[in-house]
């Protein structure tokens, strides 16, 4: 093996390194494990109401929510989980995080989007981290999407 060879290998490695892992929400990132009042609970579930493509008959077991680091401030990656999934895995997901003291979707309601798994970073746009998903098409099929905070809304780069 000749040394670019070596090289390149030794780049890939380290650079896999540094990207955040992809994640996903599972069945223990519950309401309760975040510590959020009833107030900010009926925010969130309020704000995912208007922009879900479907009803669930308990949003607070649909929605798996987990806090978030978004960069200069902390945030929460909400999650469905059953009804809000499709059947290869892709499930709607929300970025909050606080503005004058309320929960806030970082995306339109029409554009909230269904992934697999997502990542935050580590790309940062107007102090809010990128947020990259990925969505499963099935048959060994991905697509990856990159979002980036406009100062209001999460836009695909």
């Amino acid at each position: 093996m000749n040394i670019s060879a070596v090289l390149l290998i030794i780049v890939l490695f380290f650079t896999k390194l540094a990207l955040p892992q992809m994640q996903s929400l599972g069945p223990k990132d519950v309401f309760n494990s975040v510590g959020l009042s009833a107030i900010e609970v009926r925010e969130i579930v309020e704000q995912a109401e208007q922009s879900a493509y479907d009803t669930p008959d308990d949003w607070k077991k649909e929605l798996r929510v987990r806090r978030a680091n978004l960069g200069n401030s902390s945030g929460l990656v909400v999650q469905g989980s059953k009804l809000l999934c499709g059947g290869t895995g892709n499930c709607q997901t929300w970025v909050f995080h606080k503005v004058d003291n309320k929960w806030v979707s970082l995306f339109p309601n029409d554009r909230v989007p269904i992934a697999e798994s997502f990542r935050l970073g580590p790309g940062v746009g107007d102090g809010i981290k990128d947020f990259t998903i990925v969505t499963n098409s099935g048959a060994e099929a991905a697509q990856t999407v990159t979002y980036r905070f406009d100062g209001k809304f999460y836009r695909a780069k």
